[in-house]
């Protein structure tokens, strides 16, 4: 288990509800994905979960989640479940990526945001923007209690068997959707303080995958196209000869983690933990994105420092 201090362990409560928390997170942008790429998700989701947090599902054809041991199944669901199909409850995502359709699966422990055990989640979606195409994700949500080495253990198995853009792991500031600008509001100010905590607001950073990354965190996945940037290559191989930096090369790219263990990056309290984090973001600078709509906060668009934020590492100016 981590040591967090006790003030950003804790979770955030507004107006009598837990609005937001820090959890152990990963996430990659997918090109795909494809029906295998998908199934092998949810195999390695379902090797790394607990038993007894593999308790729900929910597909974009219901508004719900349903019980796993109960699913409810749709006309394609049961001639897949007749025709002896492994979860034929997803059916209906296999067909909807068979037709380049947008999709969502997730899975989810049923354990609310205030749950002081925190929660398990998986998340894959794709969306269809008309005018950039598909875009898709997976996301591993764990609670911070867990031990981080699954997130790397994830994150290598990930770029080892599905095409990826790219990816980010580590802790990360989570919050109840609805409560989303006040929640990011208040993760405003930790984020100020706390920079090795990730700050998401995925439905404004997927479209923008194809162009660069968001950023680093403890672990950066590097898919094939971005790794094959004019010149990226000397820098990682400048990279590799820090003795706190790891670069794993897989099929589908490269993970860099940075340092053993997550680490939060406590401004109030500066010292050398994040300097393998800085290595990392020299060397991908070329990636990072240039710009970036605001997340949807008011203390974030009235500051207009999203691009501060997400660039922290290579120019720490534009956050201070």
């Amino acid at each position: 288990m981590l040591n967090i201090p006790f003030l950003l362990a804790s979770s955030t409560v507004i107006s009598g509800q837990v609005a937001s928390k820090v959890m152990l997170d990963l996430t990659a942008y997918l090109v795909g994905p494809s029906e295998q790429e998908l199934e092998y998700l949810i195999d390695l989701y379902e090797s790394l979960c607990p038993a007894n947090r593999l308790v729900k599902y929910k597909i974009a054809e219901f508004e719900f989640f349903a019980r796993i041991v109960i699913p409810v199944l749709t006309v394609s669901g049961r001639a897949a479940a007749a025709a002896g199909l492994n979860r034929p409850y997803i059916e209906p995502v296999r067909q909807r990526i068979r037709d380049r359709r947008a999709f969502e699966v997730q899975f989810w422990d049923g354990r609310e945001i205030d749950d002081p055990d925190g929660s398990w989640s998986f998340s894959c979606r794709r969306i269809h923007l008309r005018s950039t195409g598909l875009h898709a994700f997976v996301r591993m949500l764990i609670p911070l209690q867990a031990d981080p080495d699954i997130l790397r253990t994830a994150a290598l198995a990930i770029a080892d068997n599905v095409e990826i853009y790219s990816g980010h792991g580590g802790l990360v500031f989570v919050y109840d959707p609805w409560l989303k600008e006040a929640a990011l509001d208040a993760i405003y100010a930790q984020a100020r303080r706390f920079w090795g905590v990730d700050v998401e607001d995925l439905n404004r950073t997927l479209p923008l995958m194809k162009e660069g990354i968001k950023g680093i965190n403890w672990i950066t996945l590097l898919g094939r196209r971005f790794a094959s940037t004019n010149g990226l290559q000397d820098a990682l191989g400048r990279l590799a000869t820090i003795p706190d930096v790891a670069i794993e090369p897989r099929q589908y790219g490269s993970v860099l983690i940075a340092g053993s263990d997550p680490v939060i990056g406590d401004q109030h309290r500066p010292d050398r933990s994040l300097d393998p984090y800085y290595a990392v973001a020299s060397a991908l600078r070329p990636l990072f994105l240039t710009h970036h709509p605001d997340f949807s906060s008011e203390r974030f668009i009235e500051n207009g420092n999203t691009v501060g934020w997400i660039r922290r590492f290579i120019e720490p100016r534009g956050w201070r």
